[in-house]
């Protein structure tokens, strides 16, 4: 699990931005945590505050440890903080495996070049790497075994060489940190479509995948519970299926895609549903920016419950929507509350002592957590 996340000089982080996942002692929710680590959080904030940006600088590491789908150029575009252009980016990583803590630290100068990266096992240090000096070159034996180092430039990750080419079972920790990463899933749902980074790659057919899984009942049944009637089927269509909505007037039935009538609030559930029936079996974190955006606020309760029931992963979401603040579906520990290079949990935010009973919802529109 991800315990702690650190950034600097990324987009509009000119200082160190420290999102810590350790959560508080509270007694009722207590699936939305798993060790002592939030499991399923929250965030909130104004408008350009960094919410998606938190987001997009959570996945670099996607970006050179992994051959999934990468994030979006577009969203890579002032990649370091404007106010020093010229200094590195700088993250940091903190995983805790049951009893076992990694930590993994680097620097960039761009999207696709590594400057430096640390590793840490238990506090014990077994990389430093340094890619223009080759004195600080260091590789611990417990790493390298008997591999020969030789990286032609800084776009490979020494740590992904590393765990290219030895065996799977070489090293357990950097095995599960590694593929934790291989199954990190960032999409959003506004309304420039499919776009999301990380767990796979290629383009990624949500219908398809649909009609192979036999998920199209089960589909039907989702959009029922959030009070939306659909009759549909699939229609093969050069060589794939098409997803057809059926309509019948007693007499006859007529037939149009399903994507030509869905609202884009629809689009959003069904975005939802199909990377639930695709990834939500072998994920590890998922990041939803803006998960909401064209939800009614049931449908978007909706959704965090359905998380909320899966304790295989962790999720974070971003919303402007302050209904789904109520400790009825969440708790102070698993609600951040994003401001200037800051993101904090509603429970380290006040002096105040937060019980179940208190209406979170209110004390945030009341300012109580500081935004």
């Amino acid at each position: 699990m991800l315990k702690r996340f650190e950034v600097e000089n990324y987009k509009g982080f000119s200082r160190r931005l420290v999102w810590d996942l350790n959560s508080r002692d509270y007694s009722f929710n207590r699936h939305l945590v798993q060790n002592g680590i939030v499991n399923k959080a929250i965030i909130y904030g104004k408008n350009g505050i960094g919410k998606s940006s938190l987001g997009l600088a959570l996945f670099d590491i996607t970006l050179h440890l992994t051959d999934n789908e990468r994030i979006n150029a577009g969203y890579l575009s002032n990649y370091t903080n404007l106010h020093k252009p010229d200094d590195p980016v700088s993250f940091t990583y903190v995983f805790q495996f049951e009893n076992d803590e990694v930590i993994y630290s680097y620097q960039k100068s761009g999207p696709d070049y590594l400057l430096n990266e640390q590793l840490f096992f238990n506090g014990e240090k077994v990389l430093d790497y340094d890619y223009f000096n080759e004195e600080k070159q260091y590789i611990s034996e417990k790493l390298k075994s008997s591999l020969n180092i030789d990286l032609i430039d800084n776009k490979l990750s020494v740590i992904k060489f590393i765990y290219r080419n030895t065996p799977t079972n070489f090293n357990a920790l950097l095995t599960r940190m590694v593929r934790f990463c291989e199954n990190m899933l960032w999409y959003r749902s506004l309304s420039d479509g499919n776009m999301y980074a990380g767990f796979t790659n290629g383009v990624t057919a949500l219908v398809e995948n649909l009609y192979q899984k036999g998920k199209l009942k089960e589909f039907e049944q989702f959009l029922r519970e959030n009070s939306l009637e659909y009759d549909l089927k699939f229609v093969p269509f050069n060589g794939k299926h098409e997803l057809m909505a059926v309509f019948s007037d007693g007499n006859h039935k007529n037939m149009t895609p399903f994507t030509s009538i869905a609202s884009t609030g629809t689009m959003a559930l069904f975005l939802f549903f199909t990377w639930q029936t695709l990834a939500f079996d072998q994920v590890s974190f998922l990041f939803i920016d803006e998960f909401d955006a064209f939800l009614h606020f049931e449908s978007a309760e909706n959704l965090i419950k359905l998380l909320n029931e899966n304790k295989t992963f962790q999720s974070a979401l971003t919303t402007h929507n302050t209904s789904l603040i109520s400790n009825s579906i969440t708790r102070p520990d698993c609600c951040f509350i994003m401001t200037e290079n800051k993101i904090t949990s509603f429970a380290n935010a006040t002096n105040r002592e937060l019980r179940e009973g208190h209406n979170l919802e209110k004390l945030y529109k009341s300012g109580e957590f500081g935004e």
